[in-house]
């Protein structure tokens, strides 16, 4: 009986050693020091008459800014929360009608986070919401 308690705490010790843990962002305590912005930008964003839209489609995200936005500057990022390698960063370039295409190209299928942060006229905005892939 004890050596099977020696074993699976060996076990368990080995096994803990070997798992991979991704950080959500390596900067993350500059992070948190700028959670305050992020808020405000959420304001911002849910102030808006007509929000950001998104459309996903297999592994095709189609995004429309609102209107009066052609301007806007900032950068998209798909996120998988399970592994940093399939993370990718977009600049935010709109067409004449305030509408961007992001193609995820050779992504596994599964749970992201969508995270849009663009400003426009001098005021911030950010919205963050999980989306789904697929083929």
């Amino acid at each position: 009986m004890y050596s099977s308690f020696v074993i699976l705490i060996l076990f368990l010790v080995f096994k803990s050693f070997n798992t991979k843990v991704d950080l959500v962002t390596e900067d993350y305590y500059q992070q948190e020091l700028k959670f305050q912005d992020k808020i405000d930008q959420k304001r911002n964003a849910a102030g808006l008459e007509v929000g950001l839209k998104h459309e996903v489609s297999g592994s095709t995200i189609f995004f429309t800014f609102p209107p009066g936005h052609q301007s806007s500057e900032g950068t998209i990022l798909v996120f998988r929360p399970s592994n940093k390698a399939y993370d990718k960063t977009f600049d935010i370039k709109l067409d004449e009608n305030q509408k961007m295409v992001v193609t995820m190209e050779n992504s596994l299928v599964g749970l992201y986070k969508l995270k849009v942060d663009w400003s426009n006229r001098d005021t911030a905005y950010y919205v963050e919401e999980d989306i789904y892939l697929s083929k």
